[in-house]
């Protein structure tokens, strides 16, 4: 875990996870096994990430979301609260709804 890491009550880190520096993971969230989340993303309070997730630089992962294993989450990526993602998500888009659907 890099510098600068604030992890709220109750979440969980697995192991093999990488966190970098000025991250958020928030209350309640988990980050399962072999996880990477980039410098200054937020994982919101109960969001989920399976196994082999890999969040970009100053993504955004809203409340509730749950991304299933092996999703790429792109550079400044925002995922909607109670979001479900089965599908990566690309850079600088924004997604939510179950499942997960780009929003103009």
């Amino acid at each position: 875990m890099e510098s600068g890491v604030f992890v709220g009550a109750g979440a969980v880190i697995q192991a093999g996870a990488r966190i970098g520096k000025a991250v958020i993971i928030n209350t309640n969230a988990t980050v399962e096994h072999h996880c990477i989340v980039e410098m200054g993303s937020h994982i919101g309070p109960g969001a989920i990430l399976a196994g082999l997730v890999h969040v970009g630089e100053a993504a955004m992962v809203g409340a509730g979301a749950v991304i299933k294993d092996r999703i790429r989450v792109g550079k400044g990526a925002v995922i909607g609260a109670g979001a479900a993602v089965i599908q990566n998500v690309l850079e600088g888009s924004t997604v939510g709804g179950v499942p997960a659907k780009p929003i103009y």
